[in-house]
């Protein structure tokens, strides 16, 4: 009989993909217990072994220094760490506290050895080699399905097919709908209100609360984040993205597939987010929401109203001055600073850089055509000059792809104009500022100031914009 009185478990996966589907997790956890391990003896995490930040892996480490842990059972070593530096830093830990590495075959690491020691190092070393070679596998395949404008998956609307997608034209539910059609509602429901939440609710007031299908694009998403998510996707316009949460890599391309709305109502979509980070166009009250920040410690200030004698006050504070609860004070700020104040001084910043602003603005140049819209034109007058009959349906789609690419260079010079119409204004028009409403103010606001610093001296409170032009 094993004595575990004093044992804990540890296992992970890499992605929530993983954990959801079970193709992992849930197995190392059901064979840890059938070591012996209780619920509560096991600690696992969804994230890379290469991390350190792992809460699952920090809290075993804690146990150890605790001195409350005598061995750590763990699947294999790559479920432990896959990062060389982080197991000679855990090692020194478990060696320190005379912790023994148990793996669930059998086998066990003597840390004590010359031996243990070495063929611990050579694990390390080919668990971050596996990781390396898995990484740099990934990107090659990223690059791959780049070059051949491939699609990984569907999202809700479509449905898969090879290497692409189209829309999803069975009947959604038993709605008289399709897939399309629901889609568009989702679509023109946030456009008409420009709330994430109203429109999912409004969405589950008439469709249900529970969704269809084990895959994600078989409903629409019931969550804010995930229905922001499902909304700024360009699948939905005909186009496809490549590294979308890395927004220096990131990359959107025309697809060959046809989308369910137009380049206009997407543009529309990302317009609103934009302006409004929460998904709300009505009621806005901040309109630096998002840009201030604690000069202390760095924390994005939150907004607090009062009302008094029948007014409302309104004021920015530190989340870091003010926790929630059973969360520690990170900052010493419990100044309340006026968002009135800091509205003024950022107009004022904007009134003081404004000819430096104008100066700075992109030349406009409305008689340039891009260079993808002129190889398309001149690709589809090849084609027809061979008058070929086989070549009906390639003509058809690069016909698509240009009027597509038309529409973006237009939209793109209609933001440009709209955009430069407002920065003359603020030099030039008179009483710009005083006539303008919240909701503009924050889309000017979100347009041209990079962030904005609140800081106290004594009883003086000061705001310090940083503009991006």
């Amino acid at each position: 009989m094993r004595d575990l009185s004093r044992a804990l478990g540890y296992c992970r996966v890499s992605t929530q993909r993983q954990h959801s589907e079970g193709h992992g997790l849930e197995r190392y956890i059901e064979k840890l217990k059938e070591y012996g391990l209780t619920e509560e003896q096991i600690h696992w995490d969804i994230e890379s072994g290469a991390s350190d930040k792992r809460k699952g892996y920090n809290r075993v480490l804690e146990l150890v220094r605790s001195r409350k842990v005598d061995k750590i059972i763990v699947p294999c070593f790559d479920r432990f760490t896959r990062s060389a530096l982080g197991w000679e830093v855990a090692r020194e830990e478990l060696q320190k506290f005379g912790v023994e590495l148990i793996f669930l075959d059998g086998g066990s690491l003597d840390l004590e050895t010359p031996e243990g020691l070495f063929t611990s190092r050579i694990l390390a070393a080919m668990s971050a080699q596996v990781r390396d070679k898995n990484r740099y596998n990934a990107i090659q395949g990223h690059r791959y399905f780049q070059e051949k404008r491939k699609i990984y998956q569907a999202i809700f609307g479509f449905i898969k097919n090879g290497d692409t997608v189209t829309p999803n034209i069975k009947q959604y539910r038993s709605t008289n709908k399709t897939y399309i059609e629901v889609a568009r509602e989702c679509v023109e429901l946030f456009i008409e209100s420009g709330e994430l939440s109203g429109t999912i609710r409004k969405l589950v007031d008439k469709y249900g609360l529970e969704r269809v299908g084990k895959y994600k694009y078989e409903d629409f998403p019931r969550d804010v984040s995930a229905f922001r998510r499902w909304l700024v996707n360009p699948q939905l316009c005909g186009m496809v993205r490549y590294y979308p949460d890395d927004s220096e890599k990131q990359v959107i391309l025309q697809s060959q597939h046809e989308g369910i709305i137009s380049i206009e109502q997407h543009q529309q979509i990302n317009k609103i987010l934009a302006t409004h980070p929460c998904g709300r166009r009505r009621n806005v009250t901040n309109p630096l929401v998002g840009l201030c920040k604690c000069a202390k410690c760095g924390s994005t200030m939150e907004k607090r109203s009062n009302k008094y004698n029948g007014k409302v006050y309104e004021h920015l504070k530190c989340p870091g001055a003010y926790p929630k609860p059973r969360q520690p004070r990170k900052c010493d700020v419990r100044t309340y600073f006026r968002l009135g104040d800091a509205v003024d001084a950022t107009i004022q910043a904007l009134k003081n850089r404004s000819e430096k602003i104008v100066e700075n603005m992109p030349i406009e140049n409305t008689e340039e055509v891009p260079p993808e819209i002129l190889e398309l034109q001149q690709q589809i007058l090849k084609l027809k000059q061979l008058n070929d009959p086989d070549f009906d349906s390639t003509i058809r789609i690069k016909e698509q792809k240009l009027e597509s690419l038309i529409k973006t260079s237009e939209l793109n010079l209609v933001a440009d104009a709209s955009r430069t119409q407002i920065l003359r204004s603020i030099t030039k028009t008179e009483g710009f500022w005083e006539s303008i409403t919240r909701e503009e103010l924050t889309a000017i606001f979100h347009e041209l100031v990079e962030e904005v610093t609140c800081s106290v001296s004594g009883r003086s409170q000061s705001f310090v914009a940083v503009l991006k032009i």
